[in-house]
């Protein structure tokens, strides 16, 4: 070959490699800024007041319902941060919260995530995907339901335990497109093997038994799931289009000795609840030690519940809000 067709051929090769190169985030796609994520107020911090059984432990999820019960418009299930249990929280603005006066709902419980209206034949049944045994390699996602939402019956295991991984972080998700159902969640060993995962099927109780599908894997932390719809998102060119988004929690450097390490939200999106989904322009959505964004929609305004590590050893859960508009 021709010196100067090799010199040719040699540079081409250079910048296809480079251009695969750029074209990486440590979660594998690449960063579609066609996608802007909304714009969130100040986070401020929510259920400040700790019960007694709380111990040290903190409150660290909050899954919300509109249910106009008992004389709150909102119910919503916290867990706590390391799985000691689930209670149960009312409000009528979304902010202040009460409460429940005999907390805890369930011991041995950590994240719960409910969905409401999901049985035709029983609409004031609630269901719950909650994780069991916590932090330990047994780790897995049961499936409750409940009339009242406060007593719970476990119904089945939806995600039985992996060997050596750990499955947790469920967020049980109805497509408002589709109606099916989608159970996404975090399996992995916590160190250098991380996948979030997603499961689907037309009723909930059939979960159980739909087959996985990984929608992202990496060798640093992602984690946390939650899903939302906005079908009159639109892109960087203004042109409407519904987008599914899933929240997820990461920390760059966590297991090394750089000062730069924390808790961050990064979002992704894509064109269904289980699709090719690639990162937002403007990651991380939130810095500063901040992790598991629950995402929803109350009266055409979004309202989210996120985690914050203050200290060393203490979680607040906070609240944000943005208008349904992308940046």
């Amino acid at each position: 070959m021709p010196a100067l067709r090799r010199k040719f051929c040699f540079a081409i090769f250079v910048l296809i490699v480079a251009g695969c190169a750029w074209g990486q985030t440590k979660t594998g796609p690449t960063q579609d800024k066609s996608r802007p994520y909304l714009k969130l107020t100040t986070p401020q911090h929510v259920l400040p007041d700790a019960q007694p059984w709380e111990g040290d432990e903190f409150p660290h999820t909050l899954s919300v319902l509109e249910l106009k019960r008992g004389g709150f418009r909102y119910w919503g299930w916290y867990g706590l941060n390391e799985g000691r249990g689930i209670g149960l929280v009312r409000s009528n603005d979304l902010v202040h919260w009460t409460k429940y006066e005999r907390n805890p709902l369930w011991t041995n419980a950590r994240w719960p995530s409910v969905l409401a209206k999901a049985n035709p034949k029983r609409k004031d049944l609630l269901y719950f995907a909650i994780t069991r045994d916590y932090d330990t390699p047994s780790s897995h996602i049961v499936l409750a339901t409940s009339t009242d939402g406060i007593h719970l019956t476990e119904e089945k295991v939806l995600v039985p335990g992996v060997p050596e991984q750990r499955n947790q972080n469920p967020n049980l998700f109805r497509d408002p497109r589709s109606g099916r159902f989608y159970l996404t969640f975090y399996r992995g060993n916590d160190h250098d093997h991380f996948e979030i995962v997603s499961k689907t099927a037309i009723t909930i109780e059939d979960l159980d038994r739909a087959p996985e599908k990984v929608l992202l894997k990496s060798d640093s932390t992602i984690a946390a799931p939650t899903l939302l719809y906005l079908k009159d998102a639109r892109d960087a060119k203004g042109q409407k289009k519904g987008v599914y988004y899933l929240a997820t929690e990461i920390y760059p450097h966590r297991y090394t000795d750089d000062p730069e390490g924390e808790w961050q939200v990064e979002v992704f999106a894509a064109d269904t609840p289980d699709g090719d989904f690639q990162p937002v322009a403007g990651n991380p959505i939130m810095r500063g030690q901040r992790a598991c964004l629950f995402q929803n929609i109350f009266n055409h305004r979004f309202y989210g519940y996120d985690c914050h590590l203050e200290t060393a050893d203490k979680w607040v859960l906070e609240e944000v809000e943005a208008p349904l508009v992308a940046k």
